[in-house]
């Protein structure tokens, strides 16, 4: 013995800093990504095709009111070529809109394009406006993955 009377010092403890200097995980910078479905490239094909084919109709309606219109009488060919430029104005409208679902952007441009898409009639029991109806439904559900 020592003289110390039988105390002895405790070993030195290992220290560790304080949680506050250490630095806090990465975080991946901007906003966290965009579900990313099917439903705007269904909508965007659906909507080409009634595009197309309002476009197709509507040619076709203005080409016979052109054409065969005052054989008709009462001047029915002003009136077809009308219609026809019309279909065809929706049938633009309804391409757009195709375009702005396949890319994903622009979804009030998408939205009223497939509402156009309703007024293109189609070559064949208004397929074309059940598939712009189809494009509408699901362009209003999948809004929140447009830009």
């Amino acid at each position: 013995m020592s003289g110390q009377g039988g105390y002895q010092q405790p070993p030195p403890q290992q220290t560790q800093p304080p949680q506050y200097y250490q630095q806090p995980p990465p975080q991946p910078y901007g906003p966290p990504p965009r579900p990313r479905t099917g439903l705007p490239t269904i909508a965007g094909i659906f909507l080409l095709i009634a595009g197309i084919e309002g476009m197709v109709l509507g040619a076709l309606i203005g080409f016979v009111g052109g054409s065969f219109g005052s054989y008709m009488g009462y001047d029915m060919g002003g009136i077809l070529i009308v219609c026809g430029i019309l279909l065809l104005v929706f049938g633009i409208f309804a391409l757009i809109g195709a375009i702005m679902a396949l890319q994903r952007k622009m979804w009030p441009l998408a939205l009223v394009g497939s509402i156009f898409g309703l007024f293109c009639f189609g070559l064949f029991f208004f397929e074309a406006s059940i598939l712009s109806l189809i494009a509408l439904i699901l362009i209003a559900i999948s809004k929140n993955e447009f830009d």
